[in-house]
């Protein structure tokens, strides 16, 4: 970039010279550009008289009609220029054109003082500079850059300065004081050392650094050195500068010494500085004011592939790559245009000897004459090839960085933990619902958001980051986020930078949202669980219906689940209740597990606890401790250390026996799954209980004998009695599967007369009179639903059915220790509402048979059921009530598959009788 070490003097201290007068002449072919250049010109340089030309000839007859000091001519729409014109010794051409000078006419290019870019932008006073640099006489840039330099330093020899002259062999010619007095710093003046040397000598330490200095001062007069000297028990600085003046004044050199104790503390300093501007390898050249390079260094030759003569006095447009002269004037017209501003930095392209592009970094610095005329500028170079290869890789990067944290939604913050000072970037907050502007940048905002329970784990593993125990901090912790949810974030970072104590300046790291990755883990996770948890309960039940088929009776049917229940140490209590009362209050039978007092029991007895609701609705009711919002279940689990409930009813069909009640320790006991399997066993055990109820009914010798009578109602099969004025009774019933077969004796009105009317009752399908007369008979019913089959659900049967004088009674064989009420609530879903009109044990009556088996014991199902139909239907009546064809229709058979059903039956009866 230039000599920076001389500054060239600011143009408000320059010495003014009388303005000079000039004519310009302007040829150019645009009318409004002529004229804005003359008003432009004349208007900035009084001056300056201007004339205007449209033609070659014209400006031919002008130059030949008065005196003319520079032509400034555009080339664009105009015919060849003579070379009377352009080539001649009274006046320089300046090229004023939008063209690039590359596209101009070599020979024109070689025959012009310079050439200034023509743009839209006012360029009136580079313009001026231009012609009043090409009018005056070409100065020497040396003598210049001296005159400025000298003048800079004898500015300042009055501030802690000294000059001198000192001519060849280092005698002192003249100084503006005592070189002697200054170099001690005590005032007094060595009379007897003249020379400077001597003076520098007597004052340094005597040392072989010393030594090796003094040579330096002496063979390298006008570099700047700075010597050590000694003052009492303390030392000084002082900086040489030299500066050799021209032949003319004698061949002196003009040194400057300067104390600079209070910034130059260390000599290796200053060494490492000497040392870096001894081999500096920037290029260095200047332009004098037409643009032309007047001076280069071999370094700034050789980056463009050139000797320094082979680029001394050529333009600099031609080293220029297209464009750049344009951008290169403006930066000199906007330092013209600044009087504050002697420099600046500028990138711009080069072409090199072999045509390639070389992208360079100039330092400009303006040089001006006298009357603060532009005389030219000193440039610095350097090649920014690498740097801008560098810058291009860099940015490459970055985008690329930038790309990948924006796809993989990383937010990246940075942390001095020297300080505490953190930036986030937008990403970071972002991810949180803030914007940068609402946290602050510091330790504290992300304190103030970590979880209080993550926290002091993700500051344990910061502290070992920061003291380096380890390399790489990672954790995973909750944040809260601006509308006050909380999100997981996964947290990565590293130490970059520490002091020279070891201790860590600077950490980076990033942010990732893992909320939906923890999502998806914790529910793989409760599924993993569930399903190992699903696992052990179907092994469980597997085992539960098993051992079903070993208990007889109701109580050891409870008793066993629920003590295999507990046993599996899956839960921790299992009981069994059943309703009680003529409220759906549920009473616990049947207790497993720690305590006497199950939970989930409705004391008071309103029916809202969750086994209630259970046997109500026919549904697995689960309770959760945490999830609840029914205070009173909630405080019955946990004070029972508990933390889940399930109530399951024990249901067979659409009977319900009672309610099994399962607790655990563990939520996640009772998923929906786990529910559903629970469920069928419940259905299990209600067969169960169904079964048993069965078993004793037809094997004890008690039986208890209900009577039940209908409240006033208008049942159809109440009215249809009412109405013929007749009596309806029970005469069996067979059970098809889908449908049952209901036969009914008529007393008091003919069978076929009734039977249109019974068919019409809601779930009778069909209907046919089996036999009857005009006062009675029997009629066979097609139905959906009777109860009968209902009351075998329950463990009982009914004995008889009577419809007569407007109510209906049924009478009902239980075992002695059946529920009431079951029954009744069993028999009122298909029958009027009943009301319990009499309880009583009975004996049951039995036929005793010879042999230890009953007649009917070697029939299969399906030849019972066929023979029993036959039976009720009158097949067997003389005459006929039914005959075959009908029988087999009834039945949903063939006549002779009937026949064989009935054949083989009574072949098996015959041989059971008589023993054959």
């Amino acid at each position: 970039m230039g000599d920076e070490s001389v500054e060239p003097t600011p143009p408000e201290t320059r010495p003014d010279d009388a303005a000079r007068e000039l004519a310009v002449l302007v040829l150019d072919a645009d009318e409004t550009a002529r004229r804005t250049t003359h008003d432009a010109l004349s208007t900035h340089r009084p001056a300056i008289q201007v004339t205007t030309a449209a033609t070659p000839d014209e400006a031919l007859a002008a130059a030949a009609s008065s005196s003319v000091d520079c032509l400034v001519v555009d080339p664009a729409g105009l015919d060849a220029l003579p070379d009377s014109l352009v080539s001649n010794d009274r006046f320089p051409v300046i090229l004023y054109t939008e063209r690039d000078p590359s596209d101009l006419d070599a020979a024109l290019r070689d025959v012009v003082a310079t050439t200034v870019q023509k743009q839209a932008d006012d360029r009136r006073e580079f313009l001026a500079q231009k012609i009043e640099s090409v009018v005056s006489p070409p100065v020497d840039r040396r003598e210049y850059a001296l005159s400025d330099a000298l003048s800079a330093i004898e500015s300042r020899t009055a501030d802690g300065e000294i000059a001198a002259l000192v001519d060849e062999h280092g005698d002192i010619v003249w100084a503006n004081g005592s070189v002697s007095a200054f170099v001690a710093g005590d005032g007094e003046v060595d009379t007897e050392a003249e020379g400077l040397y001597a003076v520098l000598a007597a004052a340094m330490p005597d040392t072989a650094k010393s030594e090796r200095r003094l040579e330096q001062l002496r063979d390298r007069p006008t570099a700047p050195l700075t010597v050590r000297v000694t003052e009492g028990d303390g030392d000084r600085y002082l900086l040489r500068r030299g500066y050799d003046l021209p032949d003319a004044a004698g061949g002196h050199t003009l040194v400057v010494l300067e104390d600079v104790t209070d910034t130059a503390t260390r000599e290796a300093r200053t060494a490492l500085l000497e040392l870096l501007v001894d081999r500096a390898q920037d290029g260095l050249y200047t332009l004098d004011e037409r643009g032309v390079i007047d001076f280069c260094n071999d370094s700034f030759a050789t980056h463009l592939g050139y000797e320094p003569s082979e680029l001394q006095g050529r333009h600099a447009s031609t080293i220029l790559a297209p464009g750049e002269l344009e951008r290169g004037q403006r930066t000199i017209q906007r330092l013209l245009e600044t009087p504050g501003e002697q420099s600046t930095t500028v990138d711009l392209t080069f072409v090199r000897k072999d045509g390639t592009e070389q992208a360079v970094s100039i330092h400009y610095t303006l040089i001006y004459g006298e009357g603060d005329r532009y005389r030219g500028l000193m440039g610095v170079v350097r090649n920014i090839t690498e740097r801008r290869e560098r810058e291009r890789k860099l940015r490459e990067t970055t985008e690329r960085l930038d790309l990948a944290l924006e796809g993989a939604e990383l937010g990246v913050w940075d942390w001095n933990p020297k300080t505490n000072e953190v930036t986030f970037d937008e990403r970071w907050t972002g991810m949180l619902g803030f914007s940068t502007d609402e946290l602050e940048p510091c330790y504290q905002s992300w304190t103030d958001l970590v979880h209080p329970e993550d926290l002091p784990e993700a500051e344990r593993e910061l502290g070992k980051l920061k003291r380096g125990d380890i390399e790489l901090y990672e954790t995973e912790f909750r944040m809260r986020t601006k509308s006050g949810d909380w999100k997981w974030i996964r947290d990565i970072g590293k130490v970059f930078e520490r002091n020279d104590d070891g201790e860590a300046v600077r950490a980076v790291g990033i942010h990732q949202d893992i909320t939906e990755r923890r999502e998806r883990q914790r529910a793989i996770e409760r599924q993993r669980d569930e399903l190992a948890t699903l696992d052990r309960i179907n092994m469980l039940i597997q085992d539960l219906i098993g051992a079903l088929g070993g208990a007889t009776t109701r109580a050891e049917i409870a008793e066993s689940i629920c003590d295999r229940i507990v046993e599996s140490d899956f839960f921790a209590v299992a009981w069994i209740g059943e309703r009680t009362g003529a409220n759906d209050r549920v009473v616990a039978k049947t207790v497993a597990g720690s305590g006497a007092d199950p939970p989930l029991v409705d004391e008071s007895g309103d029916g809202c606890c969750p086994s209630a609701e259970a046997l109500r609705t026919g549904e697995v009711r689960t309770v959760r401790a945490a999830e609840t919002d029914d205070e009173r279940w909630q405080r019955a689990l946990r004070e029972r250390d508990l933390a889940a409930s399930a109530a399951i009813p024990l249901v067979q069909g659409d009977v319900a026996h009672g309610v099994l009640c399962v607790c655990a320790t563990q939520e996640s006991a009772f998923s929906p799954r786990a529910a559903e399997s629970f469920a069928v066993l419940g259905e299990m055990i209600g067969f169960a209980f169904t079964a048993a109820q069965n078993r004793r009914l037809l094997a004890r010798d008690t039986v208890l004998e209900l009577t039940f009578e209908s409240e006033p109602t208008d049942h159809e099969l109440v009215a249809v009695a009412d109405e013929y004025d007749c009596r309806f009774e029970s005469a069996g019933h067979v059970d098809l599967g889908a449908e049952d077969l209901f036969y009914l004796s008529v007393e008091g009105a003919s069978p076929a007369s009734v039977l249109d009317d019974l068919v019409a009752i809601a779930d009778i399908v069909d209907g046919r009179v089996v036999r009857g007369d005009e006062t009675g008979g029997v009629v066979e019913l097609q139905v959906e639903d009777v109860f009968q089959s209902r009351l075998l659900d329950v463990g009982a049967r009914a004995s008889e059915l009577v419809v007569e004088d407007g109510t209906l009674t049924i009478t009902v064989e239980a075992p002695p220790d059946a529920d009431s009420r079951t029954i009744q609530e069993t028999l009122s879903e298909c029958l009027p509402p009943l009301s319990l009109t009499t309880r009583r044990e009975r004996e049951r009556e039995r036929v005793v048979l010879d042999g230890d088996d009953r007649p009917h014991d070697s029939l299969t199902d399906r030849q019972r059921e066929v023979l029993r139909t036959a039976f009720l239907s009158g097949y067997y009546a003389w005459p006929r009530d039914t005959n075959a064809e009908e029988l087999a229709e009834t039945l949903g058979i063939a006549s002779p598959t009937l026949h064989q059903h009935l054949r083989r039956a009574e072949r098996n009866l015959i041989d059971d009788v008589f023993d054959f």
